[in-house]
């Protein structure tokens, strides 16, 4: 006997359904990556929470050498340093906003009583000219580790950086290679003594990302179910068109002892064969006639 979905291996079937193989593995494949970018950005939010306001310890505790790169769990761990500004070497950080506004991060190479230099990043203004005096003599300072960026494709102009990048900051002898500090201002966000406007914290908002993860889910999953609507919708079209039942076929059974008590069998109701029983009297001359003939067959049989 012919399967009645045999019509599936057909050309065109087989053609939907290699495109809906290839569309809801895609789904899958972009909700796990909204799933692990979902993680990376957890993983983020969980380390600012445990390092941004920690206690400060010593700098070697975290980088060994200068040489050393900072541990994802180690950014923004607060370090004590303590050394002197080298102010003859400020930079600035161009394009970086603070409370909407678009200004200048201040770097100032800080040589440490090592011997080693890091670069600081004191604070933000609205313009160069504006940076108020730089503290002289030793210093000591809380700062958070930030590893540092890569400014080796930056074109800068004399006073200018784009990236922190510890090698385009002049005076960085024997420097901290890859990483710079924040100085920890206290004050709740005001201007410091000096005038600098302290950087804003770390951004803890987690994304869209987990609703876009369900979001891809959903996709393949409609489409696997519309396909299977699809599907059912031909078999039953086919099926109707050759005249066999599907199975929305009804099937009424006539009580011949109702039509003995002077019930009526009307004519067919519908092309899905339903049939039902009726009161006499509803009916014209011939067809009253002709129903009479039908019951004495069934009372007869």
């Amino acid at each position: 006997m012919k399967s009645r979905y045999s019509f599936l291996i057909s050309p065109r079937w087989l053609k939907y359904i290699a495109m809906t193989i290839i569309v809801v593995i895609a789904c899958i494949f972009l909700a796990l990556w909204q799933k692990d970018r979902q993680d990376q950005r957890q993983h983020e939010i969980d380390t600012i929470n445990a390092n941004y306001a920690s206690e400060p310890v010593d700098i070697d505790s975290v980088l060994p050498t200068t040489s050393a790169t900072l541990d994802e769990s180690d950014e923004w761990q607060q370090v004590s340093l303590t050394g002197e500004f080298q102010t003859a070497d400020t930079v600035f950080a161009r394009n970086r906003t603070v409370n909407d506004k678009v200004g200048y991060y201040v770097v100032v190479p800080f040589e440490l009583t090592s011997g080693d230099t890091i670069a600081l990043v004191r604070g933000w203004i609205a313009e160069p000219d504006q940076i108020p005096p730089t503290p002289t003599g030793e210093q000591t300072i809380d700062a958070r580790l930030q590893p540092a960026q890569d400014g080796s494709e930056d074109k800068n102009p004399d006073g200018l950086i784009k990236a922190i990048d510890p090698a385009r900051i002049p005076g960085m002898g024997s420097a901290y290679d890859n990483v710079y500090a924040e100085v920890v201002h206290t004050g709740g966000g005001a201007d410091d003594d000096a005038g600098l406007m302290p950087l804003p914290p770390p951004d803890l908002d987690p994304g869209n990302h987990l609703s876009y993860m369900l979001q891809w889910f959903t996709f393949g999953i409609m489409i696997i179910i519309a396909v299977t609507i699809s599907a059912r919708r031909e078999r039953r079209a086919a099926a109707e068109a050759a005249g066999s039942p599907t199975d929305d076929v009804e099937y009424v059974v006539v009580d011949k002892a109702a039509l003995g008590a002077g019930a009526k069998v009307s004519q067919p109701g519908n092309r899905y064969g339903r049939h039902r029983l009726r009161s006499p009297g509803v009916h014209g001359r011939d067809e009253a006639e002709e129903d009479e003939l039908i019951e004495d067959r069934f009372r007869h049989s």
